[in-house]
C-alpha cells in the first residue's frame, strides 16, 4: 500500500506543465503541480530535485477555430526547468523552479528581405517559488487528497531579448537588432501570482486519478517592448499605434489537467488531457498591449518508471483542439480596417516531457 500511495502522489505532480504552446501561450513558466513533493515526504528525505526537459514545436496557424494556410513560421522551443522542494513535516512543501530555455523562430516573413532567417533567445526563464500545503492527514488521506499552492513568478527572465532581422528587400544582407517574437522572449517582464489545487484518489492497487488546476495572475499590464519587427509598412505600424498593440502585453495564464494511472510493480501507464491558455482580459489590471489569446485541449499519454529513491518519467502532449479567443482591440481593428479582424495564433504540433527526479 506504501508503494502504491507513493506512485499515486507521484502521478499527481511528476509534471512540470510549462507554459508555451506557441504564439498563444507564451510564457516559458515552470508549471503547476510541482514534481518534488509529497510523494516522497513519507521517507526520511526531505529535500528533491526534479530536472523536467521539454520540447515542443509550433506551425500550425488557427483564427478561432479554423485552421490557417502555413505562413511559413514555425517555432522551436526547448526547456529544461530544474526544481528544488524542501519537504518538512504535516503536508508542507516549498519548491523554487528555475527554467533555462533556448526558443528559435524560423520564418521569412518576419524578415522583409524575403529570405528565411532564424531569430533565437537563450537564458533564464521567469523563477517561481511556491508553497504547497496537502488538506487532510491520517490514514483516509492515503487514499485521497487534495493540496493547495500559492507562489509568486519573479520577472528573473529577459522580456527584451534581440536579435538580427533582415528588414531591407533591396539588400538582402542589410541587417538590424530588435527585440525577438513575443512567443520566444525568455519572460514576460511582470511579477505575477500563481494558485494551484492538485489531487489524486485511489481506487485499488492498479488504478487511481488525478486531477490539477494552476492560473498565473499577472497584474502588469504591458511591458513596453515593441511587437513588431522592423521593416514592417507604415500602415501596419500605424495600425498597431492606434490600437496600442505596438507594445508586448503581459497576459494571465491557465491549466487544467486530470487522467488515470494504471500501475504495475513499478510501472505506471497514463492516460490524462490537458487544458491551456491565455485569457482574453486579465483577472486584474488591464489586458492592453499585443496579445494572442486562445486555449488548446490535448491528449498526454505517458509512462513512468519508480526506482528506491528517484522516478523517470516521459509524456507526449496531442493536441486535439486549438482556438483562438477575441483578443481586446480585435473590435476596434475590425472598425479601423473595415474587415472582420479575428486575433490568430500559431500551436504546438506536439510536446514531448521527459523528466527525472530523486531524493537526498
Amino acid at each position: 500500500m506504501k508503494k502504491l500511495t507513493i506512485l499515486a502522489f507521484l502521478s499527481v505532480i511528476l509534471i512540470n506543465a510549462i507554459y508555451s504552446q506557441g504564439c498563444v501561450a507564451i510564457r516559458n513558466l515552470a508549471g503547476f503541480g510541482q514534481f518534488a513533493q509529497l510523494g516522497y515526504g513519507q521517507s526520511s528525505d526531505k529535500w528533491a530535485l526534479d530536472i523536467n526537459n521539454r520540447y515542443f514545436q509550433a506551425s500550425q496557424v488557427y483564427s478561432l477555430k479554423n485552421p490557417q494556410p502555413w505562413d511559413g513560421l514555425t517555432i522551436h522551443e526547448f526547456t529544461t526547468n530544474f526544481e528544488v522542494s524542501r519537504i518538512p513535516e504535516k503536508g508542507w512543501t516549498i519548491a523554487l523552479d528555475v527554467p533555462v530555455s533556448t526558443n528559435s523562430i524560423s520564418s521569412i516573413i518576419e524578415h522583409r528581405s524575403g529570405f528565411r532567417h532564424t531569430t533565437s533567445a537563450y537564458g533564464l526563464g521567469d523563477i517561481r517559488f511556491t508553497v504547497y500545503k496537502w488538506l487532510f492527514h491520517g490514514d483516509n488521506a492515503q487514499r485521497g487528497n487534495i493540496q493547495v499552492g500559492a507562489g509568486i513568478k519573479f520577472p528573473t527572465g529577459n522580456d527584451h531579448v534581440e536579435d538580427y532581422f533582415y528588414d531591407d528587400p533591396t539588400n538582402p544582407s542589410a541587417r538590424v537588432l530588435a527585440p525577438v517574437n513575443v512567443a520566444i522572449q525568455l519572460g514576460d517582464g511582470g511579477t505575477g501570482f500563481t494558485t494551484e489545487i492538485n489531487g489524486f484518489y485511489i481506487f485499488n492497487k492498479t488504478i487511481s486519478i488525478y486531477g490539477d488546476f494552476f492560473y498565473l495572475i499577472n497584474p502588469l499590464d504591458q511591458n513596453n517592448v515593441p511587437s513588431l519587427p522592423p521593416g514592417f509598412p507604415a500602415s501596419v505600424v500605424k495600425l498597431f499605434d492606434t490600437l496600442g498593440t505596438n507594445v508586448n502585453s503581459v497576459p494571465d495564464a491557465y491549466t487544467i489537467r486530470g487522467g488515470i494511472d494504471f500501475t504495475y510493480n513499478k510501472f505506471v501507464g497514463s492516460f490524462g488531457f490537458r487544458y491551456e491558455g491565455i485569457p482574453g482580459h486579465d483577472l486584474i489590471g488591464k489586458s492592453d498591449g499585443l496579445r494572442r489569446p486562445g486555449h488548446i485541449f490535448s491528449v498526454e499519454p505517458g509512462v513512468q518508471y519508480k526506482f528506491k529513491k528517484s522516478f523517470l518519467y516521459t509524456f507526449i502532449s496531442v493536441p486535439v483542439m486549438r482556438s483562438t479567443v477575441k483578443a481586446p482591440t480585435d473590435a476596434e481593428a475590425s472598425a479601423i480596417t473595415g474587415t472582420n479582424v479575428t486575433t490568430t495564433g500559431h500551436y504546438a504540433n506536439f510536446v514531448v516531457f521527459v523528466g527525472y527526479t530523486f531524493t537526498f
